[in-house]
């Protein structure tokens, strides 16, 4: 093939606005972003200052331009803001990553807090919604990415964060399983109604990764570290990782999703990758 023939310049060269950016996958996803060429990123959140700081050195050290929004996804107001506060500052948003999410407590049940199982679903299943429910909103109402000659236009992709509590369960996870079933339906629907507008909606299914999130959860209910040792914790995780192969990384995750995001991946909406 003639080098003319190859494609050149950056993977993804729109602007990102990601939920549950600053840590954790949500910062992977943002780096990967970056790698490829955003224009512009921006990292929602409600975690600290120190924990912003070190997400938006992560990105800006891929040399691309990075903002912080303090907000909590289960606020429609706060959702409408931060995605006010994006295209303020950028112009548009071409690629979102919904990825803001909670472990939920790890129990039977009969045994889970009722407020806390309403909780898991507030920020899961919830903040999902709204933050879908108002990229929707703005990506229509801006023209096209730039796309290769032949392609359908792209006015803006939204990937949401399932799980394989989406299609499966496991005991102790009503909550979680919950929200995560709900996502999957929720992009389902959203894709085949956004699609005709040049919106394309799609879901990951990251597998089992050691989040901070789920150690925190893990430790709390049995009081050890699921992270760590040879003990009985350490051997149940190497089971989960069992079952899907290998240890995955966060930014095999990102990667992902960023090439979900672009218009190389225009006729897939509706879709769960694991």
């Amino acid at each position: 093939m003639s080098p003319s023939h190859l494609r050149s310049g950056p993977v993804a060269p729109g602007v990102a606005f990601i939920t549950g950016g600053a840590r954790g996958l949500g910062n992977a996803i943002a780096v990967s972003f970056a790698k490829e060429g955003a224009s512009g990123i921006a990292l929602v959140d409600i975690l600290d200052e120190t924990a912003f700081a070190e997400g938006k050195a992560a990105v800006e050290a891929c040399g691309i331009k990075c903002i912080t929004i303090h907000a909590d996804v289960t606020d429609e107001s706060q959702v409408e803001s931060a995605i006010a506060e994006t295209v303020k500052e950028f112009g548009r948003i071409d690629y979102a990553a919904n990825f803001a999410g909670i472990a939920g407590p790890l129990s039977s049940v009969v045994d889970t807090d009722t407020n806390a199982w309403k909780r898991v679903l507030e920020v899961n299943a919830l903040g999902v919604w709204l933050c879908m429910k108002h990229e929707i909103k703005q990506m229509v109402k801006q023209e096209s990415i730039v796309v290769e000659s032949g392609r359908v236009d792209q006015r803006g992709s939204i990937v949401n964060c399932a799980s394989v509590n989406s299609i499966q369960s496991g005991a102790g996870s009503s909550g979680y399983t919950a929200a995560k079933h709900a996502v999957l339906g929720m992009t389902k629907a959203g894709a085949l109604e956004a699609r005709s507008q040049g919106v394309r909606i799609n879901c990951v299914s990251p597998g089992f990764l050691k989040t901070k999130l789920l150690e925190e959860e893990f430790t709390k209910a049995t009081g050890k570290s699921m992270l760590g040792g040879a003990d009985a914790s350490a051997g149940a995780w190497s089971k989960f990782e069992a079952r899907q192969g290998r240890e995955a990384s966060f930014d095999e995750v990102g990667d992902v999703v960023v090439l979900l995001s672009t218009p190389h991946g225009g006729f897939t909406i509706n879709e769960m990758d694991g």
